[in-house]
């Protein structure tokens, strides 16, 4: 298992799903994207802002129980996938013991965050996306197009190589990168409701 990071939280171009982006702690250009719901991705950009409600929310509710019954967050992994869904599962230390609880990824990265606790990965187990990759391909991508663009004489006379296809998906993925925002999660004061 491999420790990461929540890196950002992300927008699926394609779909307008949150992605929680999961970084390497040794290397963060290894990114291991996550699809999430949008109050999973609320939960954590609150967290991470330090944003103080005046009511505690489900997962400081969650952190509240927790410790009221003696436990501490030693650390969250995400184990598994099944049927495309990803498994993970929370561990809390209580009188010297282990307890493991089957989790959602994204309920225990937003518990792990309240406790500090680290969060691990198998990294078989979830895609993982080099950004250095990403940005050479679309360099060279950039770069062939730029030199095309300077020399149009030349394309007509000459035999032009293929250019390699940069894979879709991650092109999709490069240009979803460079469009977040932390606002993009936001909660507007008009959508706030009454407790």
């Amino acid at each position: 298992m491999i420790q990461v990071k929540v890196r950002n939280i992300g927008l699926d171009s394609i779909t307008g799903s949150p992605i929680v982006m999961l970084s390497n702690i040794e290397n963060e250009d290894e990114i291991f994207p996550i699809w999430i719901g949008v109050s999973e991705a609320e939960g954590i950009i609150i967290s991470q802002s330090g944003v103080q409600t005046p009511r505690p929310l489900t997962y400081d509710l969650m952190k509240d129980i927790i410790e009221s019954l003696g436990g501490e967050v030693e650390y969250v992994a995400i184990v598994d996938k099944k049927e495309n869904a990803y498994i993970a599962e929370i561990v809390i230390k209580k009188d010297g013991e282990e307890i493991h609880i089957d989790s959602r990824p994204s309920d225990a990265i937003n518990i792990a965050l309240r406790f500090n606790a680290p969060i691990y990965l198998e990294e078989n187990v979830v895609q993982k996306v080099n950004l250095k990759d990403i940005q050479e391909a679309s360099e060279k991508q950039e770069n062939t197009q730029a030199e095309k663009a300077e020399k149009p004489q030349e394309i007509k006379t000459e035999v032009i190589e293929a250019e390699p296809e940069v894979d879709k998906e991650l092109e999709e993925f490069r240009k979803m990168l460079e469009n977040i925002k932390p606002e993009d999660f936001a909660i507007k004061p008009e959508e706030k409701k009454e407790e």
